[in-house]
C-alpha cells in the first residue's frame, strides 16, 4: 500500500522502523503495531454543556519471535530509550512463553486496497463547532419544556503496522458521533448519528427525533409480558445483531464447537429476508483497508438470504485452523480471543417504516435496548431491557406508549421470524466498530417481565 506523506505518519513510522532495526538484532522476527488516537468530546447534561475534552494518546505494541516462542510488550512513548526497553521486555517474556508449533512467523506483505477512511476537515473541528451541534439538542428540548443529555464525539486514529517480513503500512481514519437523550417527567426519547465526517452529522434530525419520541412516550401504560410482534428500529437491531455476531462469527468458539454457527454452517437457519455481511470497504461506512497484522480487509458474507455461509479470521486463527485471513485481526492489546466482525451490514429490504407498522396486528415498537447480556452463547439467548421509546401497536397503528419491558430471547429464533425489512438503513456505532442496518419486523419476540425504569 502506498503511504501518503503525512507528518504524523512519518513520525509514527520512524518509531516503528527503529523498533525493527533494534529488534532484528535480538530476535528472529519482530512486529510493531502503533495506534495513536485523538479524542474530542463535548458532553451535554440538563440542557447545558458540562464538559469539553481533548486528548491525544498512543499505544505501541512490540511482538517478537525467538526460538519459536513469542513475547509481547507495550509502551506509550516513542523516545529511543523507551522503544529499546520495550523490545527487550518482549524478548525476555518470550523465554517464558509456550512454543508455537503451528506458527511459522508474522504475516507477509500482500496487496492492500486503496481505501480512504479519513475526512481531513474533521480533524480540524473546533470546540465551538461541536458545541453548536449539542446546542441544537438542548434548544430543541428546552422549547418543549424537556431536558436533554447527550454528547458529540470525534475520534481520529492513526494506524501503523510494520514487521520484519516486509510489511510497512500506515493509515488514518475518522469517526464522528452524536447522541441525544431527551427526558420528560414520565418519558424519554433517544436518537443518534454516526458518520466519517463531523460535518455530515445531522444534528437537527437527532434532536427532533429524540424530542418527538420523548413527547410520544409520556404517561406510558403497563402491558403484560409475553410474545408479541415487534418492530425493532435500527439501533435495537444493531444492539442484538452486533452482540450475536461478535461471538457466533468468531473463529475460536466456532472451531471449538461453542457457538451456534459451529453446528449449522452452510444451513438455512434464519429468515430468507436476512443477509448479513462484514463490509469493511464500503464507502458509505467507516472503511479501512488493513488489519493489525497488516493483512488486507476483505468483505465476507456471513448470512446469505438466511443461509449461514461465512466466517471471519485473523492471520493467527487462519493458520491454526487451515483457513485464510479475512483481515479481522484486532489491536494486540484488545481483550479479544480470536477475530470478530467489526463492519457489519444488514442488507436493506423494500418495506417503508409506515408500512411495517400497518402490518402489525398487536405488537411493540422498540427504539433500543440497554443492559444487554448473553445468557447462553451457543443458544444465542440474550436478555436486556427496552429504553427511550417503547410503543404499543394495535391494528396497524401506534396506540400508546408503554412502560419498558425485559426481553429474554434467542437472537437466532428472532432472526428466523423476520417478516419485513426496512428500506432505509442507519449506521450504528458499537464497541468494536459499527453495524449498518435497517429496521426489522419480527413476528414473534418474547418479553419476560417489566422494569421500573
Amino acid at each position: 500500500m502506498k503511504i501518503k506523506e503525512h507528518i504524523e505518519g512519518k513520525r509514527l513510522l520512524q518509531a516503528c522502523d527503529y523498533v525493527m532495526d533494534y529488534g532484528r538484532q535480538v530476535a528472529d522476527q519482530v512486529a510493531c503495531s502503533l495506534l495513536a488516537q485523538s479524542h474530542y468530546l463535548t458532553r451535554l447534561a440538563n440542557n447545558q454543556i458540562v464538559q469539553h475534552v481533548r486528548k491525544r494518546e498512543l499505544q505501541l505494541v512490540v511482538r517478537v519471535i525467538l526460538d519459536g516462542r513469542m513475547g509481547m510488550a507495550s509502551c506509550n512513548q516513542l523516545d529511543e530509550g523507551t522503544l529499546r526497553d520495550t523490545v527487550e521486555q518482549a524478548v525476555r517474556l518470550s523465554r517464558y512463553a509456550e512454543a508455537l508449533p503451528f506458527w511459522t512467523g508474522f504475516a507477509e506483505p500482500e496487496t492492500i486496497p486503496q481505501i480512504v477512511g479519513f475526512d481531513e476537515a474533521t480533524e480540524q473541528v473546533t470546540p465551538l463547532e461541536m458545541a453548536k451541534k449539542v446546542y441544537v439538542i438542548a434548544q430543541t428540548a428546552q422549547e418543549e419544556g424537556l431536558t436533554a443529555a447527550g454528547a458529540c464525539q470525534v475520534v481520529i486514529q492513526d494506524h501503523a503496522v510494520v514487521n520484519s517480513r516486509g510489511i510497512r503500512l500506515y493509515g488514518r481514519r475518522s469517526k464522528a458521533e452524536l447522541h441525544a437523550v431527551v427526558m420528560g417527567e414520565t418519558s424519554s426519547g433517544y436518537a443518534s448519528d454516526t458518520k466519517r465526517s463531523f460535518y455530515e452529522l445531522e444534528g437537527e434530525r437527532v434532536a427532533t427525533t429524540a424530542k418527538d419520541k420523548c413527547l410520544a412516550s409520556q404517561h406510558p401504560i403497563e402491558i403484560e409480558p409475553g410474545t408479541y410482534q415487534v418492530l425493532l428500529e435500527p439501533k435495537a437491531v444493531a444492539d442484538l445483531v452486533s452482540n450475536w455476531a461478535c461471538y457466533s462469527f468468531n473463529p475460536v468458539p466456532y472451531h471449538e464447537e461453542r457457538s451456534f454457527v459451529s453446528a449449522h454452517m452452510g444451513e438455512q437457519r434464519l429468515s430468507p429476508l436476512l443477509t448479513l455481511r462484514e463490509a469493511p470497504l464500503e464507502e458509505s461506512g467507516l472503511p479501512f483497508p488493513f488489519d493489525w497484522e497488516g493483512q488486507a480487509k476483505r468483505p465476507v458474507t456471513l448470512v446469505e438470504q438466511g443461509k449461514i455461509v461465512g466466517m471471519v479470521y485473523d492471520e493467527w486463527t487462519a493458520r491454526k485452523m487451515g483457513a485464510m485471513s479475512t483481515g479481522n485481526a484486532a489491536f494486540p492489546l484488545e481483550d479479544i480471543q480470536g477475530a470478530i466482525p467489526s463492519y457489519l451490514e444488514v442488507e436493506e429490504g423494500t418495506s417503508p417504516y409506515e408500512e411495517m407498522i400497518k402490518r402489525m396486528d398487536r405488537g411493540i415498537v422498540v427504539t433500543r435496548f440497554h443492559y444487554l447480556a448473553t445468557v447462553h452463547p451457543k443458544e444465542t439467548i440474550m436478555t436486556g431491557m427496552t429504553r427511550d421509546g417503547t410503543f404499543l401497536v394495535e391494528n396497524g397503528k401506534i396506540v400508546a406508549p408503554i412502560k419498558n419491558l425485559r426481553m429474554t430471547e434467542s437472537v437466532v429464533q428472532a432472526l428466523q421470524q423476520i417478516i419485513a425489512v426496512g428500506k432505509e438503513s442507519q449506521m450504528i456505532s458499537h464497541a468494536y466498530g459499527y453495524c449498518r442496518t435497517p429496521a426489522l419486523l419480527i413476528d414473534r419476540f418474547r418479553f419476560t417481565g417489566g422494569t421500573d425504569h
